[in-house]
């Protein structure tokens, strides 16, 4: 995603950017504060850890600000104060104004093309046109996030098959080790013939002293003394030098016997992720606490993991504005009733609707649908590999 903005001469807001995530904030309280959300943004995991600085004094203090995360095909947002986001998808145009919110507004939009964010009170210089920043900070009066749609996979064109030319034997060559040698050729010279076996007579004395061997028995071989000593008498006529083939196979299988002759373990299946599949199509993953509702808001965090807040988008008074509460506990989702005003049902597969008590956490397996009322339902999902 790239970001364009004009710069603020006063009321501006400053604007942090860094990967995919970016943040616009009110004028921070101090330098210490700027260069934490700095650090946290370029940091992995920079969303949540952006959201932890912001709030570690309590919500409170918490300045307000516009927070977005992900790319084209995810974008999320979350606002707070007196600022609004307007953002293009393809379900048309969708506004999130912060102002009178307790807390803060967040909403999760698929197929983003741009997000414009207005400050209030907010003056722009005269005459600067819009400037790009893609990494750094910048005091804005506004900017626009535009979000490119990932470009479609070029397919690898194939490569012909070359076939490997076929191994021709090497001809085997027998040496003959009295041919090897052999005298020149002289002129015949007709003289009396002496008696031959004498040392002198020709190169005779040379294969008296040549120590011929066969190919194995020239190798170097690495046979532990034990194997050797408790080899068994060749029988027939094998001159001891030759390799058999049962004889590698001997060596192969100690050596399996000396390093355990364990297969290896099978890998471990991955833990399937689970998923909230909403009745307007979108789905949310659930790797954190999540507070769904006409207009959620947070009054504590239990356990130091800050909840993600889904909005509902519906005016229907039957659901509440912090309405019902999910959490994966141990591998279980847990889904707990915040004391709506009319209750929630939960159908769990084969069996009849139940509403759930008040205040009581329940747990529920994959294929659970949770109805809120007001046509809007969450359905519990598992799907292996997917982030």
């Amino acid at each position: 995603m790239t970001v364009h903005f004009r710069p603020a001469v006063s009321g501006g807001w400053l604007a942090l950017t860094s990967g995919e995530t970016l943040l616009v904030i009110g004028a921070p309280a101090d330098q210490a504060t700027v260069d934490a959300l700095w650090e946290a943004l370029a940091g992995t995991g920079g969303f949540q850890r952006v959201l932890d600085v912001l709030t570690n004094k309590g919500l409170a203090a918490t300045p307000p600000f516009a927070l977005f995360d992900g790319s084209a095909a995810s974008l999320r947002i979350i606002v707070r104060g007196p600022v609004m986001a307007t953002v293009s998808h393809a379900g048309g145009i969708h506004r999130l104004d912060g102002s009178g919110v307790t807390t803060w507004l967040e909403q999760t939009l698929a197929e983003v093309s741009s997000a414009v964010v207005d400050v209030a009170g907010a003056a722009a210089a005269d005459g600067v046109v819009e400037l790009p920043l893609r990494t750094g900070a910048a005091w804005v009066s506004s900017l626009e996030l535009r979000c490119e749609a990932p470009a479609a996979p070029v397919s690898k064109l194939s490569r012909p098959v070359i076939a490997a030319p076929e191994s021709v034997a090497a001809p085997i060559v027998e040496i003959d080790p009295e041919a090897t040698v052999t005298e020149p050729p002289t002129e015949q010279i007709d003289t009396p013939k002496e008696k031959s076996g004498t040392s002198d007579d020709g190169y005779d004395y040379l294969f008296g002293a040549t120590m011929f061997r066969d190919v194995a028995g020239a190798a170097v071989q690495e046979a532990p003394a034990e194997e050797e000593a408790a080899a068994p008498e060749r029988a027939g006529d094998h001159d001891g030098h030759t390799v058999l083939t049962s004889d590698i196979a001997k060596l192969r299988e100690g050596r399996t016997a000396q390093r355990g002759g364990s297969a290896a373990p099978p890998p471990t299946a991955p833990a399937p992720q689970v998923f909230l599949a909403l009745s307007n199509g979108s789905r949310e993953a659930l790797t954190q606490p999540i507070l769904v509702g006409r207009s959620p808001s947070v009054s504590r965090v239990p356990g130091g993991q800050m909840p993600r807040l889904l909005t509902v988008g519906t005016p229907d008074q039957d659901i509440s504005r912090t309405h019902v509460r999910f959490v994966l506990e141990g591998g279980t989702v847990v889904v707990t009733d915040l004391h709506s005003r009319n209750g929630t049902l939960v159908v769990l597969p084969g069996k009849e609707p139940q509403k759930l008590r008040a205040g009581e956490p329940t747990s529920v397996i994959a294929g659970t649908v949770v109805d809120l009322g007001g046509g809007v339902t969450l359905t519990v999902e598992e799907a292996v590999g997917e982030a």
